[in-house]
């Protein structure tokens, strides 16, 4: 064979080659096949097809604010006198599936809601309370099926931000203490209620003799922090009582109704970076805090042993003097301050008055403190 038919014979190969290619490229096109392209042993080509995504979302509880109280509108728009209390939720990829559960005054209701994120439109239906004891039992299942514009379905995400959901806690907790004490009682952090109030009479005693207070308080400032577990939020109110409220869902909440019966850790680490000025007038808040709360037990336990022996040698005397001598509300309205100290002991002098308005009456207050190790202290006291 010359060297010329060699030549022609390598071009043939090599164009038959391509040929080939093309073909299979053609056919791999015609055939408008997705996936994988396989060549065999043989030479021959297979696609192989994507595996299908199947998208499962997995069906969770609803501890998202805006998102809670937007959905449970669309019930309130429609069923008069609903309140939310948990929620679930299935997300697809167009409908967005609730399941809620409620109540009516004492009654409970289940709801289901379908909201379509493209048309920004909602449909509701009621689930029967004779099936299910729990929103848990109730299985939410994806349904991508359209939900048209009725003219009276519209659904619209209304922002709730954390001073929202503050005052959302404190207006339902005092309403649970003055309506519902004994589910107020339930609702009490466990290791807090042992401390503080050990019965539930001990409990009701205290909304009794309160309870003026807790029904005209209101937010008056809030911190936030997002724990592992649990959002905590601390409040205090317009009688600068302290709350700590931990949720671990838009409802499920226990809270603490004071910062000095169980010293949280954010307490403590404000504390240990305070001035000793700073201290003092911490710890005088927290006993005029028990004084204002009937905390007559803890605030007992303060005093300086001697003090109190010479003074107070019962429990039932020092809350003698207490009504007698203190206001039904003591607020502490001196900011700047000279405090002195004779060694380890500091000498406070301020004025408590009855109340923020004008005709508030008006007492001299002068507190002796010795600080303890961490945030104990002990002291003791005149009025005037």
């Amino acid at each position: 064979m010359d060297k010329t038919k060699k030549i022609i014979i390598i071009i043939a190969i090599v164009m038959l080659t391509i040929a080939i290619g093309i073909i299979i490229t053609i056919v791999v096109l015609n055939n408008k096949k997705e996936g994988t392209i396989y060549k065999k042993g043989d030479g021959t080509v297979e696609v192989l097809p994507e595996p299908e995504m199947d998208l499962e979302y997995e069906q969770k509880e609803l501890r998202e604010p805006t998102e809670f109280f937007s959905v449970e509108k669309c019930i309130q728009d429609n069923v008069d006198g609903f309140s939310a209390e948990k929620m679930n939720y299935l997300q697809g990829q167009r409908i967005m599936t609730y399941s809620v559960y409620g109540k009516i005054n004492s009654e409970e209701k289940y709801y289901k809601v379908r909201v379509d994120m493209e048309n920004m439109t909602y449909e509701l239906e009621e689930i029967s309370d004779d099936i299910y004891e729990n929103l848990s039992q109730i299985k939410l299942e994806d349904d991508e099926t359209e939900i048209p514009n009725k003219g009276d379905n519209s659904f619209e995400y209304e922002a709730v931000s954390n001073v929202d959901m503050c005052r959302k806690y404190l207006e339902d907790f005092k309403q649970k203490e003055l309506n519902n004490p004994k589910e107020a009682y339930s609702m009490l952090d466990e290791d807090y209620r042992n401390e503080r109030f050990p019965t539930f009479e001990e409990f009701q005693e205290y909304v009794n003799s309160c309870r003026d207070m807790i029904q005209y308080s209101s937010l008056s400032k809030y911190d936030v922090e997002i724990k592992d577990n649990y959002t905590e939020y601390i409040l205090v109110d317009n009688y600068n009582n302290s709350y700590t409220i931990r949720t671990t869902g838009i409802w499920d909440y226990t809270i603490l109704l004071d910062n000095y019966t169980i010293k949280v850790d954010t307490y403590e680490e404000e504390y240990k970076k305070s001035s000793i000025d700073q201290k003092i007038q911490a710890n005088v808040y927290i006993f005029l805090q028990m004084i204002n709360t009937k905390d007559y037990s803890h605030a007992y336990e303060l005093l300086d042993e001697t003090f109190r022996n010479n003074n107070f040698d019962t429990l039932d005397k020092f809350k003698e003097y207490v009504n007698a001598n203190f206001f039904d509300y003591n607020l502490n309205t001196t900011s700047n301050v000279d405090i002195n100290n004779e060694g380890s002991t500091y000498i406070y002098e301020t004025k408590i008055r009855s109340g923020a308005g004008s005709a508030a009456e008006t007492k001299n207050l002068t507190v002796i403190m010795q600080l303890k190790e961490g945030t104990d202290f002990v002291m003791s006291f005149s009025l005037e």
